[in-house]
């Protein structure tokens, strides 16, 4: 059966090349950053330096909200939940070993490639300096924010490159339990979010998003075990 699935949005453009390959242009500055990464994450994956865009094979490509909302009651499976969290995080490692960082995700940037999460967006990345991401000009707010980027109020300015790790925690959250945690760019209390990931308690999901959604930027830590 021919592989047909092409989709086109602001950050990328993905099309079937034949049965087996499928082509993604990433849009922006740090396109060739992104493609780095998913070499590291699809071994398959070969970039085509002239026409700045990369070459997959899959059987299946799916956007993830699309995957995401055709679930029952739109929420992930644990098995599911821990695949996205490899995922990603592998994604925030590999791209801080580069010098970058992103400071917040849009479900929209997000793939389903086979079995294998990948994001596929330079909208929200940055390049670090010791470790900070710098702010020269006014960014907009992603989806999956996170209390440093609410404050940003002054530019030029300076994040911690934690500042993603709540980010990702607020997908997971959004993902496993259709919660979203950023309602009008009000931050959650501690109570609050204990509330709402309480089903989780007990499982090494509910210790990952409790490390990921510290207030203190300094303790939030990317562990799942």
């Amino acid at each position: 059966m021919t592989n047909s699935f092409s989709l086109s949005t602001d950050t990328f453009d993905l099309a079937p090349i034949n049965e087996f390959i499928y082509s993604l242009n990433i849009h922006g500055e740090y396109s060739e950053i992104i493609y780095n990464v998913i070499q590291k994450i699809i071994k398959t994956a070969q970039l085509d330096y002239d026409t700045n865009t990369i070459f997959f094979p899959a059987e299946n490509v799916i956007p993830f909200k699309k995957y995401l909302f055709d679930q029952k009651d739109k929420c992930l499976s644990h098995s599911k939940t821990i695949k996205l969290i490899d995922d990603l995080s592998k994604q925030i490692f590999y791209l801080n070993k580069l010098g970058y960082s992103f400071y917040g995700f849009d479900i929209d940037d997000i793939l389903l490639i086979d079995n294998t999460f990948i994001f596929c967006s330079t909208q929200h990345l940055l390049p670090l300096q010791n470790n900070d991401i710098i702010f020269t000009y006014p960014v907009l707010k992603p989806y999956f924010s996170n209390p440093e980027i609410f404050k940003l109020t002054t530019l030029p300015s300076k994040i911690n490159h934690k500042c993603i790790y709540y980010s990702l925690g607020s997908l997971v959250v959004f993902s496993l339990l259709n919660n979203y945690l950023l309602v009008a760019n009000e931050l959650k209390t501690v109570e609050e979010i204990d509330s709402i990931i309480q089903p989780l308690y007990n499982t090494k999901i509910y210790w990952f998003i409790k490390r990921c959604l510290e207030h203190d930027i300094n303790k939030r830590r990317l562990l799942l075990i």
